[in-house]
């Protein structure tokens, strides 16, 4: 639900939006403004066969003034898993923006005395068409159903057949985690940050070659760290939020490498794969030299580039896992000391974790 709501949040910006149209169905070409868009009603409603309404409720849904040579409807459908019942719902959706035109004609033409009684529209009547794409952001491949004919209970050989007399009501859907590089650079608001992370948040050296020198500069930060954090389940996308929202001089810190030291997330890195002259020398020299020059002293200088705030991030998560003092000392394999010196620190700040504070009070200690 907290993806499905952080992804509504940002892509109902209208530069969002319309970069996600031009990018996805122009290959990037400017053809659609943010100027041209409007907000719609994102609720509709149906009738069933015992005469109930029922309700439905869209996630993004825009009308455009400008598509190619005319005026449409375009929405987007957030979907974290495939959704096998997907071209069913489309059809859903899509039948009841056409039937909601139809209504609101058929009483304009009824309060002008100029209702087309059984043709229900004139000739001239048209309505505007509407356009649905599912954004997809799982890993697996979304491969079916695309369309009516995958739902429906109907041998493979007699497809053919039936196609015939059934309409194959098609969706159309935009993975975003296998977009390529190419097509990724053509972003030019705030999602384009969303569509590299995704593409590479699980390869960590990856990630850092994509965001160590960019000069992006986010228009949404807000919105685009609440959408990290919720796809990423790393606290860390929240704490950073929270400075930024602290910081007096926002426009000047809202560059996406000056975000990196969250999102890279290269010390945990450096620490898993063990580099001689990162992490794990880093902490283990600069702990015992903390130890014996006062902790303030040996933190800073011991871990330097970031180790500190490394450590005390990553015990931070583990402390909102409900873990205690014994486990994550195994598990980041430091001296008790250290951790409990960080542990009782951080405890006291339960739910809500400030790094940057924990680190200044931790170079107060002197042990």
């Amino acid at each position: 639900m907290e993806k499905d709501i952080t992804t509504k949040d940002l892509v109902s910006n209208y530069d969002v939006f319309a970069d996600i149209v031009n990018v996805n169905l122009f290959d990037g070409a400017f053809v659609v403004s943010p100027d041209d868009l409007s907000e719609v009603s994102l609720e509709t409603s149906y009738k069933d066969l015992d005469g109930k309404h029922h309700r439905l409720f869209r996630d993004t849904l825009m009308r455009v003034e400008k598509l190619g040579g005319c005026i449409a409807f375009v929405g987007f459908e957030n979907q974290v898993d495939i959704n096998r019942a997907m071209p069913v719902r489309d059809m859903g959706y899509t039948y009841s923006g056409y039937a909601r035109q139809i209504k609101e004609i058929v009483a304009k033409n009824r309060a002008q005395n100029h209702s087309a009684y059984a043709q229900v529209l004139h000739t001239e009547q048209k309505l505007i068409p509407i356009a649905t794409f599912i954004l997809y952001f799982g890993k697996e491949k979304w491969t079916t159903p695309i369309s009516l004919m995958d739902v429906l209970d109907i041998p493979e050989e007699e497809k053919d057949f039936w196609r015939q007399f059934i309409n194959d009501y098609r969706i159309h859907v935009i993975h975003m985690v296998g977009q390529t590089k190419e097509l990724r650079d053509k972003y030019q608001s705030d999602f384009g940050v969303i569509a590299d992370y995704l593409a590479c948040y699980d390869d960590k050296e990856k990630l850092m070659n994509e965001f160590a020198c960019d000069q992006r500069r986010l228009l949404h930060v807000e919105q685009v760290l609440d959408m990290l954090d919720a796809f990423s389940d790393d606290s860390r996308f929240a704490m950073i939020k929270q400075r930024f929202m602290d910081c007096e001089e926002k426009e000047e810190n809202n560059r996406m490498c000056l975000l990196m030291d969250i999102i890279e997330e290269r010390g945990e890195q450096a620490y898993q794969d063990g580099y001689q002259d990162g992490f794990e020398r880093g902490l283990k020299d600069g702990m015992k030299q903390g130890m014996q020059q006062g902790m303030g002293q040996g933190i800073e200088q011991g871990m330097g580039q970031g180790i500190e705030r490394i450590l005390v991030d990553q015990v931070c998560r583990k402390i909102q896992k409900g873990k205690n003092i014994e486990v994550i000392t195994e598990e980041l394999e430091q001296d008790l000391e250290t951790i409990k010196a960080i542990y009782d620190i951080a405890i006291c700040m339960t739910p809500h974790y400030n790094v940057e504070e924990i680190c200044r009070q931790l170079r107060t200690i002197r042990i």
